[in-house]
């Protein structure tokens, strides 16, 4: 028979043992709740800092783009350029306002997104305004506040953008979600939830990159290239003109700056529509590339405005030649649908042996000298000051 006492005695060790397990195992899945929440929260917060690093040099890239385009039309004080290149800026939806100032602080453009409607505002009215009177040097909560100066030598002014941060919290609601699982789970269920949130996690990080990665791709695509013609707009163009004037100046080569406006394009704007003039300027940016070299460069600065950039001259007679066969291209009849069209153009000519090596120097140059080939009869190049030179 066996003792009672004695089994008192097992029972009174065995409850211990058992509280002592089910301790353990509690403290284990408390542990297993803790190591999840530190890494969801860690996962939430490094993705998050991750992003806003990402979003503020996609906003860096954007002001310097900005400023870029803004320099030579500060310069000129051609205040509707301003207010048209401030426009297109503001056409990502994460820019919430832009200003632009001079560099004694008289604000020259200034722009803002309105909060209901999303839709851009030009409250600035050439009022001559200072900086401290308008729109606060403190950025708002959840944006990016800006600013960078205008002109690469010289500084001719300000611009300030303040880019709206993008949120996503769909990463920590996930992470809730796994915690209210976690209560009726194991320790091991746990860890395995711990690794799929990490995988998770890691998934986020690449999307989030990927998503960055295309935003940049977009506000290169909208700081340096035209968007109807997809050609390089007036930045990129002084940026590719000055590599030229720095080649040709080792090789002692030459460089052709023509400047070529469109005639008969207003006509066809008004008869037929925009629509339609848009199509006649997208076929004549594909007859400029087909008939331009490879090497060569040709940008859009304006409506009906091009440049053309000619690399590696060795005279100008090559120059000649190929705006000759420009002149034939445009020429012939452009097919906008249900008719056909005739545009020419007039172009005028710099090069740099002739004219110095000064990019915007040599732009205006071939700019009057366009206006010139317009007054002697349109349809026509010449070079600047070189009044023989005027060929149809």
């Amino acid at each position: 028979m066996t003792d009672p006492s004695h089994l008192t005695d097992l029972l009174r060790k065995r409850v211990p043992f058992h509280w002592s397990f089910i301790r353990v195992g509690l403290w284990a899945s408390l542990a297993a709740l803790i190591i999840l929440i530190s890494a969801g929260i860690w996962s939430y917060q490094h993705t998050n800092q991750l992003a806003r690093q990402a979003q503020e040099q996609a906003g860096n890239g954007l002001a310097v783009g900005l400023a870029n385009a803004l320099e030579e039309t500060i310069i000129l004080r051609n205040f509707a350029q301003i207010e048209v290149q401030v426009l297109q800026t503001m056409n990502s939806e994460q820019v919430q306002s832009i200003l632009v100032t001079d560099t004694d602080g008289t604000i020259l453009s200034e722009a803002r997104r309105d909060p209901l409607t999303g839709k851009t505002q030009l409250i600035f009215k050439d009022t001559g305004k200072k900086y401290s009177e308008s729109i606060s040097a403190t950025p708002e909560e959840d944006t990016l506040l800006i600013v960078k100066p205008i002109g690469n030598g010289t500084k001719v002014g300000w611009v300030k953008l303040q880019i709206a941060m993008s949120k996503n919290n769909a990463l920590l609601k996930g992470i809730h979600q796994q915690l209210l699982l976690m209560n009726g789970f194991s320790a091991i269920i746990m860890l395995v939830i711990i690794g799929f949130s990490l995988r998770n996690t890691y998934t986020q990080i690449r999307t989030t990159h990927a998503e960055i990665e295309d935003l940049n791709d977009s506000l290169h695509t909208a700081a340096f290239y035209d968007q109807l013609t997809k050609l390089p707009n007036r930045p990129l163009l002084r940026d590719r003109l000055r590599q030229a004037l720095a080649l040709a100046s080792r090789t002692q080569h030459q460089v052709a700056v023509c400047y070529l406006d469109l005639d008969g394009f207003k006509e066809i704007n008004d008869t037929y529509g925009h629509d339609y003039g848009d199509t006649v300027l997208v076929e004549v940016s594909k007859r400029l590339t087909m008939t331009m070299r490879q090497h060569d460069t040709v940008a859009r600065v304006g409506g009906d405005e091009f440049v053309l950039v000619i690399n590696d001259l060795l005279s100008l007679n090559d120059c000649k030649q190929l705006l000759n066969r420009v002149l034939i291209e445009l020429a012939q009849p452009i097919d906008i649908g249900h008719h056909m069209v005739t545009i020419g153009a007039s172009i005028g000519v710099a090069s740099s042996h002739e004219h110095g090596i000064n990019p915007s120097t040599l732009i205006t140059l071939a700019d009057k000298a366009m206006y010139q080939a317009k007054r002697s009869g349109k349809n026509q190049w010449c070079i600047y000051g070189d009044q023989q030179s005027i060929h149809t």
